[in-house]
């Protein structure tokens, strides 16, 4: 089993087919810095595109590449 990232911005899903892990915390980490953006004090958070990104876990074959 692995975690995939699914990110999805405006209403459409963007391409991440192949975007597995095998910790669910590092997904997660992942997913938390796509949907927050940059920002800092000086900039608002309001000026990036509606974006929402999660983490699901799925079945995979053994031979799989894992980006953790």
């Amino acid at each position: 089993m692995a975690f995939l990232l699914v990110v999805i911005v405006n209403g459409s899903p963007e391409p991440t087919a192949d975007m597995y892990f095998k910790n669910i915390n590092r997904c997660n980490y992942f997913a938390d810095k796509i949907e927050r953006g940059h920002h800092n004090r000086y900039s608002q958070k309001d000026s990036q595109a509606l974006i929402t990104a999660y983490c699901t876990p799925r079945m995979i074959d053994e031979e799989t590449v894992f980006w953790d």
